[in-house]
Order: structure tokens, then sequence, then C-alpha cells
């Protein structure tokens, strides 16, 4: 239902519904990587359109859209995710270490 909700309308670039957009250090993960498990922290199996974040920066379940990366939400948390850090889940370990590091900026969904 929510990816479903997230998808409406628009051209999967539309932004004109988010209320704030942050600036963020983002890495690729992926179930696949050495020491991650299958499913975030909220219980979902991880794949691409969930993400990582700190919960005091974005509440679990926030719906975001990352240009470059889509429409996700806000699933699971990390050691390693404090402040304005975000992990973008992938399909596959080669997808998230393409996508490497980077720079992006994260859209809060209305």
């Amino acid at each position: 239902e929510t990816f479903a909700y997230l998808n409406r309308g628009g051209t999967g670039s539309d932004t004109s519904r988010y209320s704030r957009s942050i600036s963020m250090r983002a890495s690729g993960y992926s179930a696949f990587d050495p020491g991650n498990s299958s499913y975030t922290a909220r219980g979902t199996q991880l794949r691409k359109g969930l993400v990582a974040v700190d919960p005091n920066v974005i509440p679990l379940g926030t719906r975001l859209y990352i240009p470059g990366y889509g429409y996700a939400i806000a699933d699971d948390t990390g050691g390693a995710i404090r402040g304005n850090v975000i992990d973008l889940a992938f399909d596959s370990h080669a997808d998230a270490l393409r996508f490497g590091r980077q720079q992006v900026t994260v859209y809060i969904i209305d």
C-alpha cells in the first residue's frame, strides 16, 4: 500500500509533495554485505526502496524521495547511521558497491 501511495501520479522525479529536504551522506548496502541482516529494524525483508536512517533526524516509517534512487521508506537503523547519514538498500551487493558513497538530497514526502 505504501509503495502504491508513493508511486501515485508524477513521473518518478516529482518532488512537489515534499515538506522539507535534507542534504545527507549516503552509501549503498544490501542484505548480501558481510555482517548485514536480511531484515530491517522494523522487520521488513531488506530490498531496494528501504533505507537506514538516524530516527532522531528522520523517523522510521517516513516516506522519502532521493533523486537517482527513487522513492523510499525509512525502515532501518544502523550502528554507523548518526546525524545526516543515510544508507540506501539495494537488491545486490554489486549494486550497492556501484552506488558507493555520495552526497544526496533527501526529500521528506508529505
